[in-house]
């Protein structure tokens, strides 16, 4: 089971290093045709700015599910014993708030923006398709909390009838 939520993380990890490949092949031609041809492309500015917060919120879950996030390591290395499982509870329920309130309040807003059919200044490009992908993020970025957490717990729990 986990092995396949985490093949999921994987594809969202590579969905957004493919988004930031193509922002930069887009920069190469802005700054390429802004120098040598005297045209530069056309959006880049709006495409990079949205594009980086697709790379962001793609590239979150997979960073939650290996518990990859900058942390304090000589936390982690103490044998802290039961008050390491205070510590997780703890990072879990910190985790799990702000990033549920982030999805939804990103859901509620993409519904708002497909509604009032708001669009970009240069291109006028819809602005509730990028919304939709990046709450999808952040819903697989609880997910993924939600795996880590009980990952960990049963880890701990292994690790004490050891």
């Amino acid at each position: 089971m986990i092995s396949k939520v985490s093949r999921v993380f994987d594809y969202s990890a590579m969905a957004s290093g493919i988004v930031l490949f193509l922002l930069a092949v887009l920069t190469f031609c802005d700054v390429f045709g802004r120098r040598f041809l005297n045209s530069p492309v056309t959006g880049t500015i709006e495409l990079v700015e949205i594009g980086m917060a697709l790379v962001a919120f793609l590239a979150m879950p997979r960073a939650f599910f290996l518990n990859a996030n900058v942390s304090a390591d000589f936390i982690n290395n103490l044998n802290l014993g039961i008050f390491k499982t205070y510590l997780v509870i703890l990072k879990f329920i910190l985790m799990i708030s702000i990033m549920s309130l982030m999805a939804y309040s990103t859901t509620l807003t993409s519904y708002k923006f497909m509604n009032n059919q708001r669009v970009t200044i240069d291109l006028e490009l819809y602005f509730y398709p990028f919304y939709f992908i990046c709450s999808i993020g952040m819903w697989l970025s609880v997910l993924a909390i939600l795996v880590w957490f009980v990952k960990t717990l049963l880890i701990n729990n292994l690790d004490k009838q050891a």
